[in-house]
């Protein structure tokens, strides 16, 4: 069986999303980022991993924050990019007892910083501008609500989705069910207009952004449920040919998921995972129940940590 590791192009940025914390008080402060290999350090020795025009709106973002901390303090924040466009969005750490507004700062981020579509601070239940992001995967305009999961490796996410769909294409299948679906970006990319997909995510804002996916694209044969996975299976009848992707959480599948799925059958598995660990643990399990394994492929995803997204393509033996 062929394997392969698809690394990380670093040197122009990999980074979507990117975290800091403000310490001090307005007349002394300290902006700190997170640096894979550092750790903690000064905000600006962690924008390497970012494009350089993610760099240039960080900047501009912390200078408009630094400029009115005496007015407006501000704990933290996350900047998370768009992929394949250059949009971003801007969540702000607030306390939530400070009871003044920050509307006056959201609008003023939004105006001085050209790229930024949008400001939520989730403390005070508040959102400027536009609440999500647009990405252009391999074509395909996607868009995701700021606070639902998507990837954040801008370099490798368009390879992981075109290694997927490519492989999936070579299998006669007749429904594709996507659990923990996220925004959709699977299944709507797997899927072709006339065929019958159905997604299955416990979060609600995902979900409601891979409704809005599917009916911006036209896709009219996809449906997105927000429940409990384990719940859907266990009242669902699967196919024979039918195509079950799966992209669990870092904790994997529950052993009951995997043995529910099994008992029906499913050709054709596709299991994607971000930790080995867990991945290696529920690919046996798929084994034990009947499945082997007719590919596997690696993406460096998380350059500098122990995460490393696997993709991984099973069938059933009889």
């Amino acid at each position: 069986m062929k394997f392969e590791i698809i690394p990380t192009p670093i040197a122009k940025g990999y980074r979507n999303r990117a975290k800091y914390k403000i310490f001090g008080h307005p007349d002394k402060y300290e902006i700190r980022g997170t640096d894979p290999i550092q750790g903690e350090v000064p905000y600006k020795s962690a924008l390497w991993m970012l494009p350089v025009w993610g760099e240039k709106l960080v900047k501009q973002v912390i200078d408009v924050i630094s400029e009115k901390l005496s007015r407006f303090w501000v704990d933290g924040l996350e900047v998370q990019l768009s992929h394949g466009k250059r949009q971003a969005h801007a969540t702000l750490s607030v306390k939530r007892q400070d009871g003044q507004s920050y509307a006056a700062l959201a609008e003023m981020l939004l105006d001085k910083v050209p790229t930024l579509e949008g400001v939520s601070i989730p403390s005070k239940k508040q959102s400027f501008g536009k609440s999500f992001l647009l990405h252009n995967i391999n074509g395909l305009d996607i868009f995701s609500e700021y606070s639902a999961f998507f990837q954040s490796n801008l370099c490798l996410t368009t390879k992981l989705v075109e290694d997927v769909r490519r492989k999936c294409w070579d299998w006669d299948f007749k429904r594709i069910l996507d659990l923990y679906c996220g925004v959709g970006l699977f299944a709507l990319s797997v899927a072709k207009r006339e065929t019958l997909a159905v997604g299955v995510d416990l979060n609600k804002r995902a979900i409601d952004s891979a409704r809005f996916n599917a009916k911006k694209l036209d896709f009219l044969r996809t449906r997105f449920f927000c429940c409990p996975v384990e719940n859907f299976i266990q009242n669902s009848i699967l196919g024979s040919d039918d195509l079950i992707i799966i992209d669990p959480p870092r904790t994997g599948c529950p052993a009951s998921l995997i043995h529910s799925v099994s008992e029906q059958k499913p050709k054709y598995i596709c299991s994607i995972s971000c930790y080995l660990p867990t991945h290696r643990r529920d690919l046996e399990l798929w084994i034990e129940n009947g499945y082997s394994v007719r590919s596997l492929t690696a993406f460096d995803m998380f350059p500098f940590t122990e995460f490393l997204e696997t993709v991984v393509f099973l069938t059933r033996n009889n």
